[in-house]
């Protein structure tokens, strides 16, 4: 149970000082407090962030469990459980202005800087393996990237359009793939989290710059659409499985397809 005493007590903890972190200040205000029948204190607030590095990226999400972390180093220092505690961020003010709710901002340095390293360190061939009557065969797609889009969503996401220009088995040039077997292609590459990886680890360090995501649990994530196989413009595709995709490729190399 919160006593009065304690609960007034996390209140000016919280109004009285400006809490620093990482690449961001922050300061409560408007602070309401009720001692609810159960004994468990709701305490409701609003939070003006100021930012140490102008025009930095942010989330609304973050400012919002950052500043239940802060409330629960309140409570650890008036002697109060956190899990008796409620905290409800009212309005998030950003360098004086109100954010949305679950929004926030992806600066133009940010947002160049990810699409550069996107486009510039992600693998130029993508790989896998297929098997034809016992036989590994190696097949690998020589491709290009674009940003298509950057975006918050439950974190920060990508959208990266993947192009291929050449298929390759075995070193060896495909040809004259059809709508359906190019679609098997991307149907089996595109479920394989591998060509994703690389990605994901790009925008990670790169907003955690500023942002200590992981004690909050929001994630970054790049999502890979892979284009076209050559010429084919591929916008449907179902995910295959591996004896799926060996066999068709089997078929089409012994010209059974």
């Amino acid at each position: 149970m919160v006593t009065n005493s304690e609960a007034k007590g996390i209140k000016l903890y919280l109004e009285r000082l400006t809490h620093p972190i990482r690449g961001f200040n922050f300061k409560f205000t408007d602070i309401e407090y009720e001692i609810k029948n159960d004994g468990k204190l709701k305490l409701e607030y609003d939070l003006h962030i100021q930012s140490k590095v102008k025009d930095i990226s942010w989330l609304w999400d973050y400012f919002n469990c950052k500043s239940k972390h802060i409330v629960e180093d309140a409570c650890n220092i008036v002697g109060v459980s956190f899990g008796h505690v409620l905290p409800v961020a009212k309005y998030i003010y950003v360098d004086d202005f109100e954010s949305q709710r679950y929004g926030g901002y992806l600066s133009d340095t940010f947002t160049k800087k990810v699409i550069n390293d996107i486009t510039r360190t992600a693998p130029k061939q993508i790989t896998t393996n297929f098997f034809c009557g016992g036989e590994r065969k190696n097949l690998a797609l020589n491709v290009t990237y674009e940003v298509s889009d950057i975006y918050i969503d439950d974190g920060i996401q990508a959208d990266v359009s993947v192009y291929c220009s050449q298929v390759l088995v075995n070193g060896e040039p495909l040809e004259n793939i059809p709508q359906d077997l190019a679609e098997t292609i991307v149907g089996y590459i595109q479920e394989d989290d591998s060509i994703r990886y690389p990605l994901d680890d790009i925008i990670w360090p790169e907003i955690s710059k500023y942002m200590d995501l992981a004690d909050c649990e929001i994630w970054t994530r790049v999502y890979v659409y892979i284009r076209n196989i050559g010429d084919i413009e591929v916008n449907d595709f179902d995910y295959t499985n591996q004896s799926t995709f060996s066999s068709k490729l089997c078929d089409f190399i012994s010209g059974d397809y």
